[in-house]
């Protein structure tokens, strides 16, 4: 496998052909895919602004971005993500993405972890709004503060919340992304590879 990490306490599952790992008592997924092509423009991490603004527009249309970085994930640089998507199959609900994007060249790597709301939703947002207050709860992107997102950015989904939420999905993707990150180990022969945003 390209990238290896810690499946304790998850099952092996195969969905649409991706074979992954899933929780049994959360439904969370986890899957590890090898793509050919170049997932985003290479000059995006050379520029810590651009970074956060390109994949701040990526997602804007039906998503929002609620971070994004680069980190070392197995020895390797990584783009790190977080970020939130409407669940289009339901009335309510978010699903939560924490990926991690490996680009080399002709291929990249992905490795994504998938939390999503259950019964019922927003209790989250609705607590701490109501506690924080309306105004100023919303907030323009700070990536890139003209944006118009498909969810809005706000005070909710910062992680200094995550303690009083553990079961929150994005509290649970969170912590899975800070975990996965010191543990993962990637594929020598993958490692190798020349970075694609130099090629």
């Amino acid at each position: 496998m390209v990238i290896a990490f810690n499946t304790n306490g998850f099952e092996p599952i195969s969905v649409g052909g991706i074979d992954g790992w899933q929780d049994p008592n959360t439904g969370d997924r986890i899957a590890v895919t090898v793509t050919e092509g170049i997932p985003f423009p290479g000059e995006w991490l050379h520029d810590p602004y651009a970074l956060r603004r390109g994949f701040a527009g990526f997602w804007s249309k039906d998503a929002c971005l609620i971070e994004v970085e680069l980190v070392s994930l197995g020895g390797v640089t990584a783009v790190r993500q977080l970020v939130k998507v409407p669940l289009k199959d339901r009335p309510s609900g978010l699903r939560f993405l924490s990926v991690f994007t490996l680009a080399k060249a002709p291929v990249y790597a992905q490795l994504m972890y998938t939390a999503t709301e259950h019964g019922i939703t927003g209790i989250r947002e609705s607590m701490l709004m109501s506690e924080l207050g309306h105004e100023g709860f919303f907030m323009p992107h700070p990536f890139d503060p003209q944006l118009q997102t498909g969810l809005p950015f706000h005070r909710g989904d910062d992680p200094a919340f995550d303690a009083r939420f553990p079961d929150h999905p994005l509290s649970r993707a969170r912590a899975w992304t800070w975990n996965v990150g010191r543990y993962a180990t990637v594929d020598p022969a993958f490692a190798a590879l020349p970075d694609n945003w130099n090629v």
